[in-house]
């Protein structure tokens, strides 16, 4: 079909190009209102996700103890509410992100190229299923086994107390740290496809790697110095590698699609 304002004696225009003046076709008041809707439908997601999360809450809370300092205490007769609360938060927004990245999804998807719009969607999904693993090694794994370690530290007559929120927040940020962590082969993956790292750039760095994975470790589990690097650094190491592993297949397909356009 021929645009009204193009000649036909004009090549027709390439899909990409087709998508980004349609999304300039798009006026700012309709993009503020289609901005609105998935705000509005994103927050009642999360909002039914906190339904859920506060009847789960409790249970969480009383695994989490058990698992790392078997007893919490609260200073404040509010404390309790408001650390149900935030994890009622954190839990109603993990329910709900498959409805939030819809709607970011469906916002964006109007100014993306076609191209774009193949691999964005399969990134995104990837990095949550990533972020997900990491953030549930940090709560299964990680959480006790520093709590572990630094347990260790006390002498005979010392005893701990450990406020709930402190818990809480500790848990918190080592679940973010681990959910950023296990992004690696996913940048990995995107530095490889776009030309800025190779397989071989990466394993003649691998020393390098190593002494920044050690130091990491090291800065994310306090205390035994030792068991921390053999209990968290293995698998940091494991995971630097892995993501070299796929650097390389990335690679080779990238090339073999190459070879072929330069044979056509």
């Amino acid at each position: 079909m021929i645009s009204p304002h193009r000649s036909p004696d004009e090549p027709p225009l390439d899909d990409d190009v087709v998508d980004a003046e349609g999304a300039r076709g798009m006026g700012f008041l309709e993009h503020l209102a289609d901005l609105r809707r998935a705000l509005w439908k994103s927050s009642i997601a999360v909002m039914v996700g906190m339904i859920a999360g506060w009847t789960f809450a409790p249970r969480v809370l009383e695994d989490l103890v058990q698992r790392t300092v078997h007893h919490a205490v609260v200073l404040s007769p509010f404390e309790a509410f408001n650390e149900r609360f935030k994890l009622t938060f954190i839990l109603g927004l993990g329910l709900a992100l498959p409805v939030v990245f819809w709607q970011a999804w469906s916002f964006v998807v109007p100014g993306l190229l076609k191209k774009e719009r193949r691999w964005v969607p399969g990134l995104a999904l990837g990095s949550m299923v990533l972020f997900a693993v990491g953030a549930s090694a940090a709560y299964f794994y990680v959480v006790p086994l520093v709590v572990r370690v630094l347990e260790s530290f006390l002498v005979a007559g010392v005893t701990t107390e450990i406020r709930l929120g402190a818990l809480l927040d500790f848990t918190y940020n080592l679940a973010l740290a681990c959910g950023i962590l296990m992004q690696l082969p996913l940048v990995t993956l995107v530095l490889t496809v776009i030309g800025l790292v190779s397989p071989a750039f990466l394993l003649r760095q691998w020393r390098i790697a190593l002494v920044a994975v050690f130091v990491l470790t090291a800065a994310i589990t306090p205390g035994d110095v030792v068991s921390a690097q053999i209990v968290m650094g293995g698998p940091m190491v494991l995971l630097y590698f892995a993501s070299v592993g796929l650097s390389f297949l990335v690679a080779r397909r990238r090339d073999e699609a190459e070879r072929r356009e330069g044979a056509e």
